[in-house]
């Protein structure tokens, strides 16, 4: 994920002579494809009790392909498609034994997005608002181990659901040449529709610069 970001910050910010020579609104009636990368840790829950053990929820960070397209001069419908997941190893001690859990989340995620440009400095960096709805259909796979009198002991647990996710944010756009161009948004509004929303523990707030740092999408397009 790093390696992608870093990949990404250099496309975006490497050709300011470039950036300067073309408007970087798109007219209307355009479309766009483009990737796009998030730093926003979302927390998808599954039913309780569907299935006996500890998996009941689980972690994904998502890598997305999109689609635009230009309602107006400042208006656009995004169209998402993508995948994410998490790793997560812990190990509690319970009655004198030591459990092992491995968990594993994979993610599919589609997103529906608006972007507004509310404002258009000398037409060259459009600054604009965001509102999403953020479906995601996650599976989690959860490995205990534990010793026991005849050696190691592993349970297995498999959960699956889907989860409604509502985002909001501001950003902008920023011209890297005539067709391409980057987009960075930070989104200031994040919410779980179908489970809990703890500002900690779900949405990696209250951290201090980890609130800011996780909050954050980037991505590059490609005007067709």
């Amino acid at each position: 994920m790093k390696t992608y970001f870093a990949l990404l910050l250099s496309i975006l910010f490497c050709f300011p002579a470039i950036a300067q020579k073309e408007p970087s609104y798109i007219e209307k009636g355009e479309l766009t494809l483009g990737i796009n990368l998030q730093t926003i840790s979302y927390h998808i829950y599954y039913k309780e009790g569907k299935t006996r053990g500890a998996v009941r929820s689980g972690y994904f960070t998502p890598i997305s392909l999109n689609s635009s397209y230009q309602l107006s001069e400042r208006a656009s419908l995004r169209l998402g498609l993508g995948l994410g997941g998490d790793r997560d190893r812990l190990t509690e001690q319970i009655k004198g034994v030591d459990y092992k859990h491995d968990s594993r989340t994979i993610a599919i995620v589609s997103s529906l997005s608006l972007y507004h440009t509310f404002l258009n400095l000398y037409r060259k960096l459009p600054i604009y608002g965001t509102v999403s709805v953020v479906p995601a259909y996650g599976f989690t796979n959860l490995q205990t181990t534990h010793d026991g009198a005849d050696g190691p002991i592993v349970h297995t647990v498999k959960e699956n659901g889907l989860n409604m996710f509502a985002m909001a944010g501001a950003g902008f756009n920023y011209q890297i040449s005539n067709r391409l161009y980057g987009n960075m948004s930070y989104f200031f509004f994040k919410k779980n529709l179908s489970g809990m929303n703890s500002s900690h523990y779900d949405w990696d707030q209250g951290y201090g610069l980890r609130s800011i740092t996780k909050s954050f999408e980037l991505g590059v397009n490609f005007k067709l």
